[in-house]
């Protein structure tokens, strides 16, 4: 269906605009705005790309019943309302947006979208203008809306501006002023959108700055300044929704290291998480299933064995996808739920409430070692005893971020919730009438740190001062740890600068402690930091099989 032929289905006798006191006909028009900096635009989107990616199959296909406008960057721009599609082979989070709101929701659709990458609030998006050098970002913003909206009345269609997606702030955070007046400055700009467009509660939804990309590992602090500014925005406000970023893809490689951008799994991603947010905003978000256990369901064993499993990026699945693991017959029946118990808190963004069997959860259509851990581990304890695993990742975290004292980036700070996850777990099985017992703690360590040499030559000292306050706050002195290297990256991941060597200072650490256990991985199939879904799947039975050995023969 063609733009022309969409709108002709969308007629209606009144050439009005709706007002948020006003019932909508399921025919009238949403129209949600997309603004922002570069990770709005799309910058290292590569529509070519999405097949690797199975949860967003498809996706790149023109949507001939969402009405779509743009302009990006400096001369990218769309002669009036077009269908939703890729830009010259880019796309940013409107793409996987508008395709998880329709499956929701039966009105139609339009999208107004104005990015460009670099720019600041405290300047190129000032409702004032800026200095004389600004981009005058917000009028072109304004303008264009009234352009495509003034179209729709036109045409005799009814419309209602229905929310404004925000990302940006990168580059506020380098700037001497913006970085300190960012909640200020972000406050007027949303009063004068709402202002100027005549939206007195228009719905904003602000995305995080992302602490995943190198910004947020080797500029901590003045990512946390944007951040807790942005937060303190949604907190004054009650229609303004903070939108949790740092748990999304985020690009490796430019083409070294870790990278400024999203990429193209990010920007999918992203997309996802605005649709998710604003759906929960309006009362619209579908029902998740329940997975957990009836008591009845709980094993028939006097004891349980608690297994913990830690990490970032390759403990969570980034990139291992629920939807390839058919294509390895011997994992086939991962895909069904194990008689393992089973709880999780996952990128600080999702968590289980209740003991759930061992099985996929519906969390960016990924999973981690967990799956083929837990059957091997059945195996080994032939079946007739008690098992249960507790997972706490977060794949945008570093080595400072789990350290008992945390850092200044207070918001960042995960040990409480590791800690606290652990205890409750045991807790809960002792208080289900089960002996429970915690034989060891399994950690994938640091993808993130690895890249920057001034955090990886500090990563074992900072991980072994996480393992001693861990054994000393669940009393367990002589816990084990089996520690699960991070593929050894190629020179060429590096460009020019040195790779401190983590495996050394692991390998000591290990030596110098025989409660911990280092296992080297690279020979699992990999690509960069990621494993994948082959990797992730015999990472996993590479964890039970050290167990197992380290078990018979203490």
């Amino acid at each position: 269906m063609n733009t022309g032929s969409l709108l002709a289905t969308l007629a209606v006798t009144v050439m009005t605009v709706t007002t948020w006191g006003q019932t909508l006909a399921a025919e009238d028009i949403r129209v949600f705005i997309f603004a922002g900096q570069s990770n709005m635009e799309g910058a290292d989107t590569n529509q070519d790309e999405v097949g690797r990616h199975p949860p967003f199959k498809g996706t790149m296909k023109p949507q001939d019943d969402v009405l779509y406008s743009y302009n990006l960057g400096r001369d990218s721009k769309s002669n009036g309302w077009t269908d939703l599609q890729p830009v010259k082979g880019k796309f940013g989070p409107e793409i996987t947006f508008a395709r998880s709101l329709k499956r929701q929701v039966d009105y139609p659709i339009a999208i107004i979208k104005d990015a460009w990458g670099g720019t600041t609030l405290v300047n190129d998006w000032d409702p004032d203008g800026g200095d004389e050098k600004s981009k005058k970002l917000y009028s072109r913003l304004i303008s264009q809306v009234h352009e495509r909206l003034a179209e729709l009345k036109t045409q005799g269609k009814r419309y209602r501006i229905e929310a404004m997606m925000w990302h940006q702030g990168e580059n506020d955070m380098f700037h001497r002023e913006g970085k300190l007046t960012y909640e200020k400055n972000l406050t007027s700009f949303i009063a004068r959108i709402r202002k100027d467009l005549q939206v007195p509660r228009l719905k904003f939804f602000v995305g995080e700055i992302s602490n995943k990309g190198v910004w947020g590992m080797d500029n901590r602090a003045n990512v946390a300044k944007i951040c807790v500014q942005q937060k303190a925005v949604v907190a004054a406000d009650l229609e303004v929704y903070f939108v949790p970023t740092s748990h999304l893809g985020f690009k490796v490689g430019r083409p070294v290291g870790l990278h400024y951008h999203f990429g193209t799994l990010g920007q999918l991603q992203h997309g996802e998480a605005y649709a998710n947010h604003f759906l929960a905003a309006t009362g619209k978000a579908a029902t998740p299933k329940d997975r957990s256990l009836s008591r009845s369901d709980m094993p028939k064993t006097k004891a349980v064995k608690l297994f913990v499993l830690g990490g970032q990026r390759n403990m969570e699945g980034e990139e291992a996808y629920v939807a390839e693991i058919k294509q390895f017959p011997h994992y086939a029946n991962l895909l069904k739920n194990q008689k393992v118990l089973y709880q999780y808190s996952l990128g600080n963004v999702t968590s289980s409430r209740t003991w759930e069997p061992l099985g996929i959860v519906n969390y960016l259509g990924d999973f981690g070692p967990e799956l083929s851990f837990g059957r091997a581990m059945r195996k080994y304890l032939n079946r007739s005893k008690g098992l249960a695993i507790y997972k706490f990742t977060h794949s945008g975290a570093q080595s400072l971020d789990w350290l008992p004292e945390g850092s200044e980036e207070k918001h960042r700070d995960l040990y409480e919730k590791w800690i606290d996850g652990i205890k409750r777990c045991r807790e809960d099985l002792i208080e289900l009438g089960y002996q429970c017992e915690i034989p060891a703690i399994f950690w994938h360590c640091g993808e993130n740190d690895r890249a920057l040499g001034w955090m990886a030559n500090k990563y074992a000292d900072r991980l072994k001062i996480f393992i001693d306050a861990t054994r000393r706050d669940l009393e367990l002195p002589n816990l084990k740890w089996i520690i699960t290297e991070q593929p050894i990256l190629p020179p060429s991941f590096a460009g020019k600068r040195q790779l401190y060597d983590v495996n050394q200072d692991l390998e000591a650490m290990a030596t110098a402690d025989p409660n911990i256990r280092f296992v080297e991985t690279s020979h699992l199939p990999h690509h960069l930091v990621l494993f994948g879904t082959e990797g992730i799947l015999l990472l996993g039975d590479e964890m039970a099989q050290t167990w197992s050995t380290m078990a018979d023969n203490p």
